[in-house]
């Protein structure tokens, strides 16, 4: 199956200042996908950017096969639905922000309006469209701006932080949207948030975003440093990790949580990437079991509820773990 989005070589900057680098990134159709990020790490002009309203550097993106040229952006752009993290509402009535779009697309009005209100029932605002934009409440704003994304049957949907100004009934509803578009319609959704938590029982796939840089596993576990010893070992202010494969560039080292061995005994002394700590903390998330152990800098470890280790752990308890191979990225 032809990709929703094959990039190669994106940059973006504002000014000088650089926002976004891709060397290569695919995003699979017919998946919901989470760009999960900080606050200022690239998620938003990234959304973006796959949507066709902001100009990329350098660099290409292809949706569905086809290149993004000056000929065809607008049309690219028709094929994309984009929920703002503050989405902005004509001030008039609900109904003609949903049947705008549709408008400019020539779209007979009894089409349009009957369409409107079928994508209101979705969103749970059926009688909602007499009411003015101006009256309605943040969660109430959102979920029409979603009404105004969905009548124009995307072919990928784009979501910016979508949980903000919501309600829990309103976040229930639009997963239970996103869900149904993407199990029932086979429609692409992109959704960003700062915290992986609230996309990740969507998402089929996480990826995570810092310094407009896609990096390989969870930011539970990112540190700040350089390489040394010819770029076979990353440094950071408190501790030195053995790298599987030499480098010959990096700043950031990013150790998978799930990929880390945690130790309730001492481990053998030939070991690399073996450090000692306490155990401080440790969270039910998501079905599994999350521990923080501080030692010379704190590293979040996640364990299966099913793992034997759980029972036997406890807070304060000093424990070893070990960095396995398949846990340590650098970028």
């Amino acid at each position: 199956m032809t990709p929703a989005y094959e990039i190669e070589g994106l940059t973006f900057t504002y000014g000088t200042v650089p926002v976004i680098s891709l060397d290569r990134l695919e995003i699979p159709a017919g998946e919901i996908v989470g760009l999960v990020g900080p606050n200022g790490s690239g998620k938003t002009t990234l959304l973006h950017m796959l949507a066709f309203i902001e100009e990329p550097g350098q660099g290409d993106i292809r949706f569905f096969g086809q290149s993004c040229t000056e000929s065809n952006r607008l049309a690219l752009r028709r094929k994309v639905g984009l929920l703002l993290q503050n989405p902005y509402l004509f001030h008039s009535t609900v109904l003609s922000n949903l049947t705008w779009g549709l408008k400019i697309r020539d779209v007979p009005r009894h089409v349009a309006a009957e369409a409107a209100l079928k994508a209101l029932a979705l969103v749970g605002l059926g009688g909602f469209e007499g009411r003015y934009a101006r009256a309605l409440s943040g969660g109430e704003t959102q979920r029409v701006a979603l009404a105004r994304a969905l009548v124009l049957d995307p072919e990928v949907l784009l979501l910016d932080e979508p949980a903000n100004h919501m309600d829990k009934e309103s976040i229930e509803r639009t997963e239970s949207i996103v869900s149904t578009l993407n199990r029932e319609h086979g429609k692409t959704v992109i959704l960003t948030s700062h915290n992986a938590s609230t996309v990740q029982n969507l998402a089929h796939r996480i990826l995570y975003v810092e310094q407009g840089r896609v990096v390989p596993a969870s930011l539970d576990n990112l540190f700040s440093g350089n390489l040394v010893q010819d770029g076979s070992v990353f440094r950071t202010e408190r501790i030195s990790v053995d790298l599987p494969d030499r480098m010959n560039s990096g700043s950031r080292l990013v150790i998978d949580a799930q990929q880390i061995r945690l130790l309730l005994d001492t481990p053998e002394p030939d070991l690399k990437n073996v450090f000692s700590g306490l155990l401080s903390a440790m969270t039910l998330e998501n079905g599994k079991i999350k521990v923080k152990v501080d030692a010379e800098e704190s590293f979040q470890i996640v364990l299966e509820k099913s793992d034997p280790l759980v029972s036997n752990i406890r807070l304060g308890q000093r424990c070893w773990f070990h960095l396995t191979p398949s846990s340590i990225k650098v970028f």
